[in-house]
């Protein structure tokens, strides 16, 4: 049997993700103004935010996450999430989209060293520079998005396009969406995020496909 996916997490990733970002905590907070200006081409904002993670691990375990998950985060910044999503599920792919240059070479670093040091639980796991409405997300089975900066017209555009998935998959964002035809809410919950304690985080099932 394979101890990846019938054994508990034998270390507690909160402190192991404390550990590995000491050194790059804060630095990739500010976009370069290279970085700043691509954000606002594609229309969204370089304001910076994360979930803490303790908040994390509530939200993995409130997830269920499982080998035939895959995970997305939209705007994963230095990577944070997918790395504990990492090292706590035995997902079967855990994957960040970041388009800030900065941000992603920080999440890059610090992957390589977790996986250096045997920490990761999923099959894969990878950080990928660009822009997340313009990316592959055709595996997904749980898409994470920071979204409290973004503006309208991306989220509603974000839903339309994550909405062309096969129905199940889940959305969590911490802005709600706007009312639409394809994403039913299934639960709110309260978790810490570095602007404030108890934050709303939204979390979605697609129960209709958009075909057109």
């Amino acid at each position: 049997m394979n101890d990846r996916t019938s054994t508990p997490c034998p270390f507690d990733p909160r402190a192991a993700i404390r550990r590995l970002y000491r050194a790059d905590d804060d630095h990739g907070y500010v976009a370069d103004p290279e970085g700043e200006a691509g954000v606002f081409e594609v229309g969204s904002s370089p304001t910076y935010g994360e979930m803490m993670p303790g908040a994390t691990h509530r939200l993995v375990l409130h997830l269920g996450l499982g080998p035939r998950d895959v995970f997305y985060d939209l705007g994963s910044g230095v990577g944070k999430i997918v790395v504990q999503v990492a090292m706590t599920a035995a997902v079967a792919r855990c994957v960040g989209i970041e388009l800030v240059p900065r941000r992603h070479q920080i999440a890059q670093r610090i992957l390589s060293a977790a996986h250096d040091q045997g920490l990761l639980r999923a099959a894969e796991c990878r950080m990928r520079h660009g822009d997340f409405m313009r990316a592959q997300l055709g595996d997904a089975t749980v898409v994470y998005a920071c979204s409290t900066a973004f503006p309208t017209t991306l989220m509603n555009a974000l839903a339309a396009r994550l909405a062309r998935r096969p129905v199940g998959l889940r959305f969590v964002s911490t802005r709600d969406l706007d009312d639409n035809d394809w994403f039913t809410l299934e639960d709110v919950l309260r978790l810490d995020m570095s602007w404030r304690r108890r934050s709303a985080v939204h979390v979605y099932r697609l129960t209709r496909r958009r075909w057109r």
